[in-house]
């Protein structure tokens, strides 16, 4: 009986000894799992799906992957055209201008090749540094004309604008034949209705290359880091502009006074109770004349709310044209 007794408490501590070896080796294996998880989690895009391994291996604590931090620039403003290959007509009194959504050096090739195909107007003498084409001479109203093209910039990035002018000659002088005498309205949607059956040109002309260049609008930042609108554009085209502009952005003008160069928006922006700045209800937006081709759209904001005058001048040259 004692022999058996002794034998008894052998097999248990031999069972003792061989659970508490599987134990260690279990844990063993566990902290092995989880260096290699942990390596492998870390490592960039070796695991696009790596539940399987946590599921199967699972590793306590929180899972971080490491990732390279960078910080992206504030991009830059431009004043680009809202939709590519775009094409509108523009009316301003007696000027008459197409608006495409492409660049001046891709524009000039399919104008030329308008004249070209033309059979009345034919393509007469044309200069690429000045963004001039003209059509040959030919008889209106038994009066000496032609048809002048001016090419420019527009007011938005990647855009042009093609100015339409029906010249007579006046004793060696070319003068512009009053709209209600000319045929300019007539050539004008000649010229749009070729360049909008056209396919979008893919091509630039390298000639006209100079005329990508000079831009017509600028944002330029003050000393007080307030912002506003510089245009290379005379008074009325930049009222105009301005105008339409508030109206594509949403803006509901409430008032507006074209001799003293303002416009009177709804703008409804309540502060919270500890803000010491007052609400807004009415922001003013100014077009001020600086010369005969320059002017600047500001806002009547101070310091105080440069978010919000930063985003309405911001709004207004998205929408320039």
């Amino acid at each position: 009986m004692r022999v058996l007794n002794q034998i008894i408490v052998l097999l248990i501590f031999v069972s003792c000894a061989t659970n508490f070896i599987s134990k260690e080796e279990i844990k063993e294996d566990k902290i092995k799992f989880k260096e290699e998880n942990s390596s492998i989690l870390k490592s960039k895009e070796v695991l696009k799906d790596s539940s399987f391994i946590v599921n199967r291996y699972p590793i306590s604590g929180e899972v971080e992957i490491l990732q390279e931090q960078t910080k992206t620039p504030r991009p830059k403003e431009l004043f680009s055209a809202s939709s590519e290959n775009e094409i509108r007509l523009h009316k301003l009194g007696e000027v008459r201008w197409i608006y495409l959504g492409l660049e001046p050096s891709s524009v000039w090739p399919m104008t030329i090749e308008f004249l070209k195909s033309n059979e009345i107007y034919k393509l007469g003498a044309y200069d690429p540094s000045t963004g001039v084409i003209n059509s040959k001479n030919f008889r209106f109203n038994n009066q000496e004309t032609k048809i002048e093209f001016k090419l420019e910039r527009g007011l938005q990035q990647s855009s042009s604008e093609i100015f339409v002018t029906h010249l007579t000659n006046q004793n060696g002088n070319w003068e512009i034949i009053p709209n209600e005498k000319s045929d300019l309205n007539k050539i004008v949607n000649e010229l749009y209705d070729f360049l909008s059956s056209s396919a979008p040109s893919t091509g630039t002309s390298l000639v006209a290359l100079n005329l990508n260049v000079s831009n017509k609008t600028e944002v330029v930042t003050n000393q007080n880091g307030s912002k506003f609108i510089k245009l290379r554009v005379n008074y009325a085209r930049a009222w105009a502009a301005t105008r339409r502009s508030l109206q594509l952005a949403g803006y509901k003008i409430i008032d507006e006074d074209r001799n003293t160069g303002k416009f009177y928006l709804e703008y409804i922006f309540k502060r919270s109770i500890l803000s010491r700045t007052p609400s807004l209800s009415e922001v003013e937006v100014f077009v001020k004349e600086v010369s005969s081709e320059e002017c600047i759209i500001s806002t009547n904001l101070n310091e105080d709310n440069l978010d919000i005058s930063q985003d309405i001048i911001s709004q207004i040259n998205q929408a320039l044209s």
